[in-house]
């Protein structure tokens, strides 16, 4: 199944028991969690195609350096990490690849911008 997200058509791979939240992969290395009611009080970031009030952003990773490619970028798009979430941890969203950092505060827009630096 598949939905919108910011105009780009995204994977869903996974969905909460009571539909809380779903799981899309955007691409290989970008998968996002996106909620409807928000009630894990995340920060709002709505996106009108999706219909999530707000989402957190996974990146993949080959290894531990190349969360340093990102970071950079991150801070600078509004994007933060909270308690420890920027440093590479094994995958549990992005499954194809062995490592993620997770990410919070981005807007739909630069997620799509986060597409183009993979």
């Amino acid at each position: 199944m598949n939905i919108n997200f910011c105009g780009l058509e995204g994977k869903i791979i996974e969905s909460s028991p009571h539909g809380n939240y779903l799981v899309v992969e955007l691409s290989d290395r970008i998968t996002i969690c996106g909620t409807f009611s928000n009630q894990f009080y995340w920060q709002e970031s709505p996106d009108e195609d999706s219909g999530f009030i707000s989402f957190i952003t996974y990146i993949g990773l080959r290894s531990h350096s190349e969360a340093n490619k990102f970071r950079q970028w991150i801070a600078s798009n509004g994007g933060y990490f909270h308690k420890g979430e920027g440093n590479p941890r094994r995958t549990k969203r992005v499954t194809k690849f062995p490592l993620e950092i997770k990410i919070r505060g981005l807007s739909p827009d630069s997620v799509l911008e986060l597409l183009t630096l993979q």
